[in-house]
């Protein structure tokens, strides 16, 4: 395998190319993820297929720049689904100067950034880009890669003379940051606000909002309301606090978090395999857990106490993208859970046991699309629909609408949590969903995500 991310350029004749910076960086450009060449494209000019571009280099590299700090720590929520500003901080066709480059898009979660692109014409130009994919790649990889390919726009630039420039001044300010800098840029990209741009006010609420939440930063500001950061702060560190009122002993299942071994692969993975830890220690096999008692049951806890515990925390309605709360350490956790009908609260439950089980301290419960969320949504997905149970009872590769409903029925899960299970443990594809791209979708999205 090549390495991760890689700009392949060389430089071309700019003569007659309007703009210095523009004839300057004229070259052509190959963009590799992994061994999938995103610049492979049909120029309906000369009439040939291609792996690489002749564009400009300097727009690719500007918008790089101007969107360093969202592209390395802006992750994605269902609320930005639909919101052209942050698909114009992700999407490179947004600043293009009219020149034909890919669809690709990029997006934080964590450790790793999704990498999307999509087949897309350039009517202008006459040239069809031809590839279509997604991929997870390692974010330091990624960021080392754009870097490598920024510097040497900008040593061509010198080497023309051209000095003064908005990539270079801004390139010089985001190379020069100190560590309390990248600090405040993280904070203030993660709330999708230009850490360049922003008054007083907003520079003091981005440190507020840093200093309440501590360790919870990088869960928290993924899905805070940004027209009033520094409440929904306040409403997170209170629901931590009421959470406290009750607490479950699980102290019994300190030997699964002893044992757990550290998972380097996709955050889904991670969860999945804790989940077959958990269950493995429990000695649950693929039984179905599919009531509160028979939860109870298996982990050895209080039905009484369970109630207790995932009974709707009041104080966490105010918060529309925060579905849970877990704070304790040890044997004793709280926790504090968003009003649900039967199978959300044992879903959303399971999410926060996931943390209980890998996390120390407090944590939060999201609809964020971060790696950590992303591992507990997975976690709960196998803990409660087991891949080894449902492998028991289907036995054809396609599955119709009805058998899915009676194993969610059995399992005590919704019907999406058993179509994705299905068709992401590659047990069986689900009738209805062959016609429809459920597992990707254009941000990188895997579709188990309920």
């Amino acid at each position: 395998m090549t390495d991760e991310v890689s700009f392949d350029t060389e430089w071309q004749d700019g003569d007659g190319i309007a703009g210095a910076e523009l004839a300057a960086t004229f070259a052509s450009l190959r963009i590799r993820v992994h061994d999938d060449v995103v610049t492979r494209l049909l120029d309906r000019r000369a009439k040939t297929v291609r792996d690489f571009a002749y564009v400009p280099l300097y727009p690719l590299a500007e918008w790089l720049v101007a969107n360093w700090w969202f592209l390395a720590y802006e992750f994605d929520n269902p609320d930005k689904d639909a919101d052209p500003d942050f698909a114009r901080r992700h999407a490179l066709r947004t600043n293009t100067d009219g020149y034909a480059f890919p669809g690709l898009v990029v997006v934080p979660s964590g450790g790793r950034t999704h990498v999307s692109w999509g087949g897309e014409p350039s009517p202008w130009t006459k040239i069809d880009f031809l590839a279509r994919g997604q991929a997870s790649v390692s974010g330091n990889a990624f960021r080392e890669a754009c870097a490598d390919f920024i510097d040497g726009v900008g040593r061509r630039l010198l080497a023309f003379g051209i000095h003064d420039t908005f990539l270079q001044d801004e390139w010089a300010a985001i190379r020069g940051a100190d560590e309390d800098e990248v600090s405040f840029c993280q904070t203030a990209a993660g709330l999708g606000w230009d850490p360049y741009e922003l008054d007083d006010q907003e520079r003091q609420q981005v440190s507020e909002v840093a200093d309440k939440l501590g360790p919870l930063r990088g869960e928290a500001v993924p899905v805070l309301d940004t027209s009033n950061p520094l409440k929904e702060c306040s409403t997170i560190i209170s629901s931590l606090e009421a959470a406290k009122a009750t607490s479950l002993e699980l102290g019994h299942l300190g030997a699964v978090i002893r044992r757990r071994e550290a998972s380097h692969g996709p955050p889904w993975d991670r969860g999945y395999d804790l989940a077959r830890q958990l269950r493995a220690h429990l000695a649950l096999d693929g039984e179905p857990i599919p009531t509160m008692a028979s939860l109870a049951r298996a982990l050895d806890v209080d039905p009484r106490a369970l109630q207790r515990a995932t009974r709707p925390l009041p104080t966490l309605e105010g918060l529309r993208l925060v579905d849970g709360v877990v704070s304790g350490e040890d044997a004793n956790v709280s926790f504090g859970l968003q009003a649900r009908g039967a199978h959300g609260r044992r879903f959303l439950f399971c999410r926060a046991l996931a943390e209980a089980l890998a996390s120390d301290g407090d944590a939060l419960i999201t609809q964020g699309r971060t790696e950590r969320q992303r591992s507990n949504r997975a976690f709960a997905a196998e803990f409660l629909a087991p891949s080894s149970g449902l492998q028991e009872r289907v036995s054809h590769p396609v599955v119709g609408g009805d058998e899915v409903g009676e194993l969610a029925e059995e399992f005590g899960v919704s019907t999406m949590v058993i179509k994705h299970q299905l068709e992401n443990q590659g047990i069986a594809l689900v009738a209805e969903a062959l016609s429809a791209t459920s597992a990707v979708d254009p941000l990188g999205h895997r579709g188990w995500v309920p």
